[in-house]
């Protein structure tokens, strides 16, 4: 089966992306059809069944263990190393939380991160008086590997960093970070908000201590979906800060609470059973039909033709560096990105801006098409000239 081919039979799973050119999966991307018809069965079964009953219980269970192997299946990561969550945040504050901090204490981050990393960073800092170091990596185009390595003192314990910068589309060398982290003590959390489904992520490889990902964005799961990894080695060195039910193996009054032998113990209480199994059968379906590496592939290939066909525009700066996954963004000169964006939105063209920097971002997702391109590159054309 030809690209072309293969490209429109996943289109075909995705309605949404068939009345827009859908350049915005970096925010939420399309549901796949098979995965709305389980959550919809999910909750029909609920309304003609109820919720009640050992089956029920059964059921809720089956479908957690199922969601934590899909995870697992696409991040090259154990089944007993996935906690669920709601999403990437909640799993970076299990981990920053988790720590034992003492005043004194460095984090290490840098200006490229979503506040999903340094807010937490910031406020555990406040709380606990650790310090939070800022590395600035500019646009993410140079040497982060030596960057965050000159930062690093006795006296850091943890870095935290985008695996792909969310505002500038950088892809960060995780493993090589990694390996300068390990050797002056300090571990890592990685956000992989925008790398888990955009790019090939094998978190054993990577060595990276702690990675959280959401549901909702490239593996095209719902809201209130996503995971946090935690290598089987970093497990005892994360304190449970929020526990329930879930997070034990035993809790019986009078007797020591036992938690679960694995990163379940960093799940709380109940959690929406639908939602899941929409979760777990949109994250099969991206790695049993549409592949990780092929969507990396195709990801590759249509960033460089929208690099090149915005890049040929007058008064177009494209900010993203050559080291990417899947967001390009660009500046479109004399024009505020916030009003760019619902004058793209008018012709049918879905994409976002960005804070800081100031500017535009489009989301190349292996769904979409050389036409969507074209969209993109004629309607920038059009700002750029008016």
């Amino acid at each position: 089966m030809s690209d072309t081919d293969k490209v429109m039979r996943l289109r075909e799973e995705l309605p949404a992306t068939h009345p827009v050119a859908y350049l915005n999966t970096g925010s939420v991307g399309p549901l796949p059809k098979r995965a709305v018809v389980e959550m919809t069965a999910w909750i029909e079964r609920e309304l003609r069944e109820g919720r009640i009953g050992a089956a029920a219980w059964q059921a809720g269970g089956e479908v957690r263990a199922r969601a934590r192997a899909a995870v697992a299946s696409v991040l090259g990561a154990r089944v007993d190393e996935v906690a669920l969550t709601h999403h990437t945040t909640e799993g970076l504050n299990v981990v920053i939380w988790g720590l034992d901090w003492r005043p004194g204490d460095e984090i290490v981050t840098t200006n490229l991160e979503h506040p999903a990393v340094f807010v937490p960073a910031l406020t555990a800092a406040r709380r606990f008086g650790a310090k939070v170091i800022t590395v600035d990596l500019g646009l993410g185009e140079g040497d982060a590997i030596s960057a965050i390595a000159d930062a690093l003192t006795p006296r850091t314990r943890l870095v935290a960093l985008s695996h792909v910068a969310y505002c500038t589309g950088a892809l960060l060398p995780v493993a090589e970070i990694a390996k300068v982290a390990h050797r002056h003590g300090a571990l890592l959390a990685v956000d992989g908000a925008q790398s888990a489904g955009a790019t090939a992520v094998d978190v054993a490889a990577l060595e990276a201590d702690f990675y959280a990902v959401p549901g909702q964005k490239w593996l095209c799961g719902p809201e209130d979906t996503g995971a946090l990894i935690v290598r089987r080695e970093r497990l005892e060195a994360l304190a449970q800060t929020f526990v329930g039910y879930s997070s034990m193996a035993r809790q019986e009054l009078g007797a020591p609470l036992v938690p679960h032998p694995d990163a379940r113990r960093f799940e709380v209480g109940s959690r929406h059973a639908p939602s899941l199994a929409c979760q777990a059968a949109s994250v099969e379906w991206f790695r049993d039909e549409v592949g990780v590496d092929w969507a990396q592939a195709r990801i590759d290939e249509l960033m460089a033709l929208a690099r090149q066909a915005l890049a040929a525009i007058p008064g177009v700066t494209i900010l993203t560096p050559s080291r990417c996954a899947g967001l390009l963004c660009f500046t479109v000169a004399g024009v505020d990105p916030d009003v760019l964006v619902p004058r793209f939105a008018a012709e049918g063209v879905v994409i976002r801006s960005i804070k800081q920097p100031r500017c535009l971002r489009a989301s190349l997702g292996f769904f979409n098409t050389e036409d969507d391109v074209r969209r993109l590159a004629e309607a920038t054309r059009r700002q750029a000239s008016s």
